[in-house]
């Protein structure tokens, strides 16, 4: 079991070996969810519905080679960011 101490403004640090098995960075959300005994807490992953919008409307015409095309580069991207190498 891990133990971590609550701070004043109620924060708690997650344990790294934590953090690293569940890649969880700055930007990560959890979710907490009160048990019986406890609390549990769990990673929240993204959704299709997180990535609405995020993709402009493709110029009539284009193939669908050149749509998934910019699709895949947009998703890169945003993997990226949200992973903070960008």
């Amino acid at each position: 079991m891990k133990v971590s101490q609550l701070t004043v403004k109620g924060q708690v640090t997650l344990p790294k070996d934590l953090r690293e098995r569940f890649q969880l960075g700055p930007g990560s959300r959890v979710a907490f969810e009160a048990e019986a005994d406890g609390i549990k807490v769990r990673p929240v992953r993204k959704t299709i519905l997180d990535w609405a919008g995020t993709l402009k409307s493709p110029e009539p015409g284009l193939s669908e080679d050149e749509i998934l095309r910019r699709v895949k580069k947009a998703v890169a991207r945003r993997v990226a960011k949200d992973l903070g190498c960008d």
